[in-house]
């Protein structure tokens, strides 16, 4: 009878143990940690809000890999309304993470129904963000009135593109140092 029961435990804690680690995943955590408290808004030619719009673009123009570069800030902005200006001999990152899809190697995966597009997204310098560089550093001359500046393109990813619409996003931490 003992055996049975010792049987019967061995056997239920091994269906336990491998049921328990059956299903795996990664939990990504973005946080930040500063003295500065600021809330951001996109800008794009003077309207602010969280849409910036790449336009309308012919297949050919897309194919071509001819497409506007859309200048935008991130602006940033005290509870009292003042901008949130980066201080003298002192900087701020900001990191962009993908919130819907993925980085591939264009940019920001297309979650719309266009095929073979991204959104490339840049820093102030024409760099594109990717799995590899997800994070830029602004000193006090680059974000005058509290204003970060970037740049998006809608870009082909490889084959030709098709027709539909473009929609990727993505979250961003700013962090002041």
């Amino acid at each position: 009878m003992k055996t049975k029961i010792t049987f019967a435990a061995v056997l239920l804690s091994t269906l336990v143990s491998n049921s328990a680690f059956a299903n795996t995943g990664t939990i990504n955590f973005v946080g930040s940690v500063f003295d500065t408290t600021c809330d951001f808004i996109g800008e794009q030619n003077g309207a602010q809000n969280n849409t910036i719009d790449l336009g309308t673009s012919a297949i050919d123009v897309v194919n071509a890999g001819t497409t506007p570069v859309v200048d935008f800030l991130l602006v940033g902005k005290k509870a009292n309304g003042d901008a949130c200006e980066v201080e003298a001999g002192k900087s701020v990152d900001v990191s962009w993470i993908p919130a819907t899809g993925l980085w591939d190697a264009m940019g920001l995966q297309n979650t719309g129904t266009a095929t073979n597009t991204a959104v490339k997204l840049m820093d102030k310098n024409n760099k594109a963000f990717s799995a590899f560089y997800e994070t830029v550093q602004y000193a006090a001359a680059d974000a005058a009135g509290g204003k970060l500046p970037f740049k998006a393109q809608l870009v082909k990813t490889g084959a030709d593109a098709t027709a539909g619409t473009v929609i990727s996003a993505a979250k961003f931490a700013v962090a002041y140092k």
